[in-house]
């Protein structure tokens, strides 16, 4: 049976303690599917303690929000793939946020999920349309075929209102050809009320949610309802 995932990033809105909290009260409301994978995107501070409070969760996967593009050594202020084994089986790279703030290009994401391959990790490489063939181009084939995808629109009006089914439905045939029919993940403002629609979505293989996963128990009764 081929799973389908549903994301939380949780980007930079939980604390330590919030962080707790919110596992807290996913725990008490989420009920395993064998059909479905829920994979939690948070920081790197919190890794290995949330590492710990979910272990007992079936079907419950963690993400690093991020990693080097270089191996261990001299480079100061970076998260080497090396030290997420263990930790996360995920890596969430390219993030439209990344991208815009942190000016990360398209080499830096090829490179991080380069890194992330070498370590047995599962790189969800984050794409708009303007990015899908830069983005690709910069993979190699080996590379492309280990990839998950996920679309974020970068369009005014995305982040808090999720895009059109026409939109997706357009935009779907594109990337299953450029990245050899492999996973693609739907992002933009998801929330409880349309998560379920977008989830019944025709090609999608999961999707991910930011603002709309930041309560854990309204997240967990959302995973339950897909």
């Amino acid at each position: 049976m081929q799973k389908k995932r549903v994301v939380a990033n949780w980007k930079a809105n939980l604390s330590p303690d919030k962080a707790r909290r919110w596992c807290e009260a996913f725990a008490g409301v989420y009920r395993p599917r064998p059909d479905l994978e829920v994979v939690v995107a948070v920081p790197f501070l919190v890794l290995e303690r949330v590492a710990g409070w979910m272990q007992p969760l079936a079907g419950v996967s963690l993400a690093s929000q991020g990693v080097s593009s270089y191996p261990q050594g001299n480079y100061t202020g970076t998260i080497p793939a090396a030290w997420l084994r263990g930790l996360a089986q995920y890596t969430l790279l390219g993030h439209r946020e990344r991208r815009r703030y942190f000016r990360e290009t398209v080499q830096d994401v090829a490179r991080q999920a380069y890194e992330s391959l070498a370590e047995d990790l599962h790189p969800i490489v984050c794409i708009d349309r303007e990015l899908l063939i830069p983005q690709t181009a910069a993979m190699a084939a080996d590379e492309l075929a280990r990839l998950i995808w996920a679309y974020t629109p970068d369009t005014p009006g995305s982040f808090e209102m999720a895009r059109g089914e026409s939109d997706i439905a357009a935009i779907l045939p594109q990337i299953a050809k450029k990245t050899d029919n492999r996973p693609v993940l739907y992002g933009g403002g998801g929330t409880a009320e349309n998560g379920p629609h977008l989830w019944r979505l025709p090609g999608l293989s999961g999707i991910m949610m930011g603002q709309g996963c930041l309560d854990g128990a309204a997240f967990g009764a959302l995973v339950n309802r897909l």
